[in-house]
């Protein structure tokens, strides 16, 4: 039998049928997830229909008090999203109206309860007026106000004075204090407090100098450094530090060596290489670490005990043990290898039970218990929805938005009284250029977060690809001419090729967390012209590049349950070729189409030959360099050092390895420089642009955040 509460929470209006209690929107056998600001858009209107709900009431309905974000700008995307998810238009609303600067107002046909249309009262009909009680006709109207019951007065007036006061409450409420404790110009990636909560130790790169531990007090503004190069991870109940030392980066991600200290000595003690993040077991005896392992990466905990691993690319962060010492939560990044943070928030026990509790994020990032072990405190934002946000969860899974700010707001820790440590950061994903023949820096970027996937062989234009806020769909695939005037969008995915003869760029689409469907490769016109689907197969595709032959592309791309690999295809009716072993990726050709150059997962670089046949092992390239380019006639790679600055820019000859300095590139602003992502240079080496992406932050005690 059916339960009355159940259907209570079912709402159907035109061809759709919304679930209250998730938040799922069913239409014609399919079901779609809202995101939270679309969902509460869409209650709000479903609880009025035919009634405008003015913009100001949408905006307190949406987000709560202490919020800072430009509320027009956020409700005009919550709008826009909601119409899509209902297949709606603005200029001929078949649900939702628009009253210019005004509001909206729900206009199909609501039923709730099982009730049929005609069940259901349309607000502004005068006949409904809910301020009026209906009485029998023949009663005078100067009588009707004495048969009210007293107890229904007598309820009305406590209604009234509750909420009264409530508001009184409301007004009264503290908000939260923030106590800035860092002041230079750089980056914190970490920041812990020592166990009794009245100090705290973090690393900070200052001004492009490396990262280097810092300690202050929470009553001070004075920072004290540590004089060791390494960043926090986690400090014991007995003080004892465990600390990264010699980074790595990625453009989201970090791994170096874990190694012990305390905060009296100036040498740590390695332990582990690979780490990306570690934390103590409540009695400091033990180590939970995320641990980048072959093209994975696991949770161990204690140390070198796998509980969960993961592989094709997915990462783990943030591993924190409850302070019951029962559970570890982490965060679960399915993408990118340590390039892209989007993901959730899961939690494991001690018997390897994985349980998600977060829906997912664009970005995701920060991660703390509380003092009871009932909730996680975490950062992120949610999908199409920026800047970064600080939540809460329980362990049943119960989520909510606690704090929004127009910066990124980054969450490290929560002392045992509640206190939180945060920073808010500012992020830039810059693309810069020196081009033949005036060769001076010029900013070549667009919007607040691009990447160069490509630069064209005579140093005209650029693809880019353009994320975060900038982009209302996530991911923009834009060409950009190198003289700096302005980019234009060509569509949706991440760009990563252009054709030989630059009118077409080689795209992945869908992009993004969870894509509806396995990422495929889509030529998207420069010019005039139809985007064009190259593939149609269950193969994730990354890198690829069209042949010379002008037939045949090559791609790298996993198969499920497979290691990544390269393949040649003819044509977009053939059949993917692989011409790799699973492991062995490769993303650059030769301009005659002959060889590969690859690497495999033991780091060594090979020559593929593209038509079959035995690689080649690649001598001339040093540790810590990748290839960026071939010269034009097919006979010398071009390698830089981007995971160090300045980057070092050399060409080497494939058949004898003997090297020629070529360039050397050093931004001319260091601070907050997280690393270098790309570099692009064409094959007569006068000309090249490079990627970076820029984190500056700034270190606050929060008190009062509930």
């Amino acid at each position: 039998m059916a339960n009355p509460a159940d259907s209570a929470q079912i709402v159907r209006f035109g061809e759709f049928e919304l679930d209250l209690r998730t938040g799922e929107l069913r239409t014609n056998g399919q079901r779609l997830i809202l995101q939270e600001k679309p969902f509460q858009l869409l209650n709000a209107l479903l609880e009025r229909p035919g009634e405008m709900v003015s913009r100001e009431e949408l905006t307190k309905r949406l987000w709560s008090a202490g919020t800072y974000i430009d509320f027009d700008l956020g409700l005009n995307k919550a709008v826009n999203r909601l119409r899509e998810a209902l297949n709606d238009s603005a200029e001929q609303p078949h649900f939702i109206e628009t009253f210019p600067k005004r509001g909206y107002r729900f206009v199909a046909t609501v039923t709730r309860n099982g009730a049929t249309p005609a069940e259901t009262p349309m607000v502004d009909s005068p006949a409904t007026d809910r301020s009026v009680v209906a009485q029998p006709a023949s009663t005078p109207l100067s009588s009707r106000r004495f048969l009210v019951p007293l107890g229904v007065v007598l309820s009305v007036v406590c209604l009234v004075a509750a909420g009264l006061w409530i508001r009184h409450r409301i007004a009264r409420s503290p908000e939260p204090v923030f106590q800035r404790l860092s002041f230079g110009r750089g980056t914190i990636l970490s920041a812990r407090f020592t166990a009794d909560g009245q100090s705290i130790v973090y690393g900070a790169a200052w001004s492009g100098k490396p990262f280097q531990l810092f300690w202050t007090k929470t009553s001070s503004t004075e920072s004290r450094s540590l004089g060791v190069d390494a960043d926090i991870l986690a400090i014991s109940p007995s003080g004892e530090l465990a600390v990264l030392v010699n980074p790595s980066f990625r453009e989201m991600s970090r791994r170096g060596t874990l190694a012990l200290m305390s905060l009296t000595s100036s040498a740590p003690r390695k332990l582990l290489d690979g780490v990306q993040d570690a934390d103590w077991s409540p009695d400091g005896s033990k180590l939970a670490v995320t641990h980048f392992v072959d093209d994975g990466c696991a949770l161990e905990f204690p140390m070198g005990k796998v509980l969960y691993q993961t592989t094709g690319g997915a990462w783990l962060s943030h591993p924190r043990v409850s302070p019951r010492g029962n559970q570890i939560a982490f965060l679960e990044h399915p993408l990118g290898g340590g390039d892209d943070d989007a993901g959730w928030l899961a939690v494991i026990d001690l018997a390897g039970q994985k349980k998600t509790l977060s829906r997912q994020f664009g970005s995701i990032a920060g991660l703390a218990w509380s003092p009871d072990s009932e909730a996680i405190w975490f950062s992120g934002s949610e999908v199409g929805s920026y800047p970064r946000a600080l939540f809460k969860v329980t362990t049943s899974g119960q989520q909510l938005l606690v704090r929004q700010e127009s910066s990124n707001t980054v969450l490290h820790d929560v002392s045992r009284d509640g206190h939180l440590l945060l920073t808010r950061d500012t992020i830039r994903g810059e693309v810069f250029g020196h081009i033949f023949p005036d060769n001076k820096e010029r900013e070549l970027g667009w919007g607040d977060n691009s990447f160069a996937s490509d630069l064209t062989p005579d140093g005209t234009m650029i693809a880019l690809s353009v994320q975060g806020e900038a982009s209302d769909r996530g991911y923009d695939v834009y060409l950009r001419k190198t003289d700096g005037s302005p980019a234009v969008r060509l569509g949706d995915g991440i760009p990563i090729q252009f054709s030989n003869d630059g009118k077409w760029v080689l795209t992945s689409y869908p992009s993004g967390l969870k894509p509806a469907s396995t990422p495929q490769l889509v030529l998207l016109p420069t010019g005039a012209g139809q985007a064009v689907t190259l593939t149609h197969d269950s193969i994730d595709h990354g890198f690829a590049t069209l042949l010379p032959d002008g037939k045949r592309f090559l791609f790298d791309g996993v198969e499920p349950g497979h290691a990544p690999r390269s393949w040649v295809q003819d044509g977009s009716d053939g059949k993917p070729q692989p011409i790799t072993p699973e492991g062995v990726i490769g993303n650059h050709v030769s301009p005659d189409g002959k060889l590969m150059a690859a690497v495999d997962m033991e780091n060594k670089f090979w020559l593929y030959p593209v038509n079959g046949g035995q690689p080649i092992a690649l001598s001339g390239i040093e540790r810590g360099e990748v290839p960026i380019g071939w010269s034009a006639d097919s006979k010398h790679l071009f390698v830089a050092t981007v995971e160090a600055v300045p980057v070092r820019i050399s060409r080497t000859e494939v058949s004898t390895g003997r090297r020629q300095f070529v360039s050397k590139v050093t931004p001319s602003d260091l601070a907050g420089l997280w690393g270098f992502l790309t570099v692009h240079i064409t094959p007569d080496g006068k000309s090249y642009v490079y990627s970076d992406y820029r984190i500056l932050s700034d270190l606050y005690l929060a008190r009062g955040l509930k």
